[in-house]
């Protein structure tokens, strides 16, 4: 019978995690891409830097851009803190943008003759789905979907500890 001594222990070892979480992870990263290139080229084609609040989703792609490359580079620590910190800042943004976009529409209902016929409900809801004014109010969901994306990433870890 052979015995083991106390000082010898086994060191976990880093390995690479199971191939569909690797393959979860890049998929996620690349739909978090895709999110932004997507987002960043509609913005570009409705010319959405009139104004300064129309430069906040530019910014918002830049925290996501930041994030997604942090994100792809190192996940561990405090990288993962600030990578989810400015997920976070996103969809705030996103929710400011959805706020906005709304509030523009309600806006432009006063130029309906019926408007003021309607119910303050009937209105809002009228407003939040684009049947009156031109704002699209689920457009800046479309950062907060990358946001979202960004976030289950940053808990798929791109290499995990598995047992010797």
């Amino acid at each position: 019978m052979t015995s083991t001594s106390s000082r010898t222990t086994a060191r976990p070892s880093r390995r690479r995690g199971p191939a569909g979480t690797a393959m979860l992870r890049l998929g996620l990263l690349a739909l978090v891409a895709i999110g932004i290139v997507g987002a960043a080229l509609e913005l570009a084609f409705e010319r959405h830097w009139q104004t300064p609040p129309q430069l906040i989703p530019w910014v918002a792609i830049a925290l996501l851009a930041v994030a997604l490359l942090m994100l792809a580079l190192r996940d561990a620590g405090p990288v993962l803190t600030v990578v989810r910190v400015l997920a976070v800042i996103v969809l705030l943004a996103s929710a400011y943008g959805v706020l906005m976009h709304v509030v523009a529409n309600h806006g432009m209902g006063a130029m309906d003759p019926d408007w003021d016929s309607l119910s303050p409900l009937s209105q809002w809801w009228s407003a939040l789905t684009k049947s009156v004014g031109g704002a699209p109010p689920l457009a800046p969901g479309m950062l907060a979907q990358a946001a979202l994306l960004l976030l289950l990433a940053s808990v798929t870890p791109k290499r995990r500890e598995l047992p010797a």
